[in-house]
């Protein structure tokens, strides 16, 4: 069978590449070839516009500083796309216009609902449902990130609706994301874990070494860039990593009190994960890095996270390693992840998962 996969991997984002990397693995797997589907831009200049970022307040640097470290961030986003790039070239992740008919489009996973954002793509209803060239579409744990069906428009709501009528089935990775399937196209939705957590990556993490990339014993800070930037925070995890003599190292999102390392590929990242002492995120994709590789970790919930991290974390079952307070980080910390308990909801959502693939497709 012919299966076209659309989604975020064109991101040079480590979650949204390794995700489409397992999805892509899981369909082969069951006996498919797939390929990946360019995203078509919308049309609708009107519905595209509503689709803006918030702006975000930036922090009032001296005019010195935020060039120096406008340079530090140019040097470490060329370096991060062209790790991206050759990923993707090597794993058969890029995209293709989907001008002949083929069998099934699986539509996620990442953000592919959060529409409320800025993107080059606009409002796409394709991301929705609408695609013409498929004969059945299906989803596999989409997310709609933050946005809520409160927050739209009348106009995207009957858009989204629309699309969406021509789905065959949802599946989603989080309850926002159900109740938005619900209250706009009244589709029942099955849960799913995002592919991060349920494909097996053992053969790619046993074929690379880090050792010469990163200190002997480290804490990674995985975010995006600048967001663990609130001094209470920074004093915290210097202040741990001084009393356990760890280095820290923030491999994705630039952290500019950190120092810089050689740039990771993204099957080096998940090893990286796998050799720390200890992690801290704020991030969906970092809390499943952490929670599926890694020792000991802290899962700092902000507002802007909230319905993505509690949701996941209560899935897995490591509420206990949340902190709403920086406060809290030592005592979280010296609390090993249950690697038995998380392996284990891994192996039942893994044939869940694929049991739903292997039926749908």
């Amino acid at each position: 069978m012919k299966v076209y996969i659309l989604s975020m991997q064109q991101v040079n984002n480590y979650g949204s590449v390794l995700q489409a990397y397992s999805l892509k693995k899981m369909i082969e797997s069951l006996g498919n070839e797939v390929r990946f589907l360019a995203i078509e831009k919308g049309t609708d200049d009107a519905l595209s516009i509503q689709c803006e970022k918030k702006d975000i307040d930036k922090k009032n640097d001296s005019w010195l500083e935020t060039q120096w470290n406008r340079v530090k961030g140019k040097i470490l986003g060329r370096n991060l796309r062209r790790v991206f790039y050759e990923f993707r070239n090597s794993t058969g992740l890029n995209s293709v216009n989907g001008d002949e008919h083929f069998d099934t489009c699986v539509i996620g996973s990442d953000e592919v609902f959060n529409c409320l954002q800025k993107s080059k793509w606009g409002f796409s209803s394709q991301l929705f449902g609408k695609v013409e060239a498929a004969e059945r579409v299906i989803t596999y744990a989409a997310s709609c990130g933050s946005t809520k069906v409160d927050d739209l428009s009348d106009e995207l709501r009957e858009a989204i609706k629309s699309a969406m009528s021509n789905l065959s089935v949802v599946s989603v990775r989080d309850k926002n994301t159900a109740d938005f399937v619900e209250k706009i196209s009244e589709k029942k939705p099955v849960y799913n874990l995002d592919p991060v957590a349920v494909g097996n990556f053992d053969d790619e993490i046993r074929n690379v070494t880090v050792n010469s990339k990163l200190p002997k014993k480290y804490c990674i800070v995985y975010s995006y860039a600048e967001r663990f930037s609130v001094p209470e925070e920074i004093k915290a995890i210097s202040e741990y990593c001084k009393k356990y003599n760890l280095k820290i190292v923030a491999p994705f999102g630039r952290q500019k009190w950190i120092p810089s390392y050689e740039t990771l590929t993204p099957f080096e990242l998940l090893k990286a994960f796998q050799n720390a002492e200890c992690i801290v995120t704020d991030t969906f994709h970092g809390t499943l890095f952490g929670a599926k590789f890694g020792k000991r970790m802290a899962v700092l919930i902000r507002e802007s996270n909230q319905n993505k991290l509690e949701d996941l974390t209560q899935r897995l079952q490591i509420q206990s390693h949340v902190i709403t307070d920086i406060s809290q980080l030592e005592t979280v910390l010296k609390k090993e992840l249950d690697k038995k308990k998380i392996g284990q909801i891994l192996g039942l959502e893994r044939e869940k998962s694929l049991k739903y693939l292997k039926e749908n497709l």
